[in-house]
């Protein structure tokens, strides 16, 4: 019998090989034991397929293994016309422990994906104001400075008629872009609930970049008539589709795991096999040192907290260590 074991996986002592319904053998990635390394890692990467234009990197540097996401693309910050070559920017670096499940490790993969394109999503929706182009809700926006000036950013909330709102929506989408493309309202219709369903649909040019902007008619579900609350939804909306454009097209090994063509009750099912319970007395002996092991995995997640302010803080908010299971951060307080 042969089963898929990767570099950097090793079965636990006494793992049970599990025969499927359909015959096929695994040691599932519950009873292995993982040592990553950066050749490891690369080779899982070179498992994973998406767009040409988000490179996924893997490096080590002295706080340890790392994942980044290179974005290919023109800046969002200047005109478009202005750009005749593109340029590439870098995620943010995701943290990679070395005792990762490579499950694990391939979702970290896939939402290093999510966000890094997430934050393009965010840069590409513009408003103008004073004929100047904003991005409102860009991940760069002076998180403290907006803090200090919550007072004056709060909004004037009020209920509109279905008159008076559809036409601030008019004039509110006539300044908003995004992906150089143009959001035009098909309907606005209340319903008795008191939600305000808005169908929209966006108008693509020829700088666009996003697939997902093509052929793009979608629906929003606001709480009430409010325009504020439109920008959100309509932001929430288009993070949304990018999400569902990474669901579909990251592959690995060729395969769209997070993809709506796999069936939610098969994965259940073949889950489920896996996870028999194991009887006899070499099971009892393994249930004791796998027990053993994610205990040891556990601990040392836990992280040390070496300054007293931070220290204190979390301690007035955690409850009796008698009353809490799991391991508690540990204290080393300077």
């Amino acid at each position: 019998m042969k089963w898929d074991i990767l570099d950097g996986e090793q079965p636990l002592q006494n793992a049970p090989v599990v025969r499927l319904d359909n015959g096929a053998v695994c040691i599932p990635q519950h009873y292995l034991t993982y040592a990553h390394t950066q050749q490891t890692l690369e080779q899982i990467i070179l498992d994973c397929d998406f767009d040409d234009d988000y490179l996924i990197m893997a490096a080590e540097n002295t706080q340890g293994l790392y994942v980044q996401v290179g974005i290919i693309g023109y800046d969002t910050y200047k005109p478009r016309t202005a750009q005749t070559e593109k340029k590439i920017v870098y995620g943010r670096r995701w943290r990679i422990e070395r005792h990762f499940p490579t499950s694990e490790l391939i979702q970290t993969i896939f939402l290093a994906i999510k966000k890094a394109r997430e934050h393009e999503v965010r840069e590409r929706f513009k408003l103008c104001i004073n004929n100047r182009w904003s991005a409102p809700f860009s991940t760069h926006q002076d998180l403290p400075l907006i803090a200090a000036q919550a007072a004056q950013l709060i909004t004037n909330k009020q209920r509109d008629n279905i008159e008076t709102f559809s036409q601030a929506c008019e004039l509110l989408l006539q300044r908003i872009k995004f992906d150089h493309c143009s959001v035009i309202i098909i309907n606005i219709e209340y319903r008795t609930t008191g939600q305000v369903l808005v169908d929209l649909t966006l108008s693509t040019s020829p700088a666009s970049e996003l697939p997902e902007c093509q052929d793009a008619c979608f629906t929003l579900v606001l709480a009430g008539p409010d325009t504020n609350e439109l920008l959100f939804a309509l932001m929430e909306k288009l993070i949304e589709r990018s999400d569902r454009f990474v669901d579909e097209n990251f592959y690995y090994r060729k395969v769209n795991r997070f993809s709506r063509d796999l069936s939610v009750h098969k994965i259940a099912q073949l889950s489920l096999q896996t996870r028999q319970p194991l009887t006899g007395k070499k099971a009892a002996q393994f249930y004791t040192q796998l027990k053993q092991h994610n205990a040891c995995i556990d601990a040392a997640r836990a992280p040390k907290i070496d300054t007293r302010k931070l220290a204190r803080h979390l301690q007035q908010k955690l409850p009796s260590p008698d009353s809490l299971e799991g391991f508690l951060p540990i204290f080393t307080e300077r």
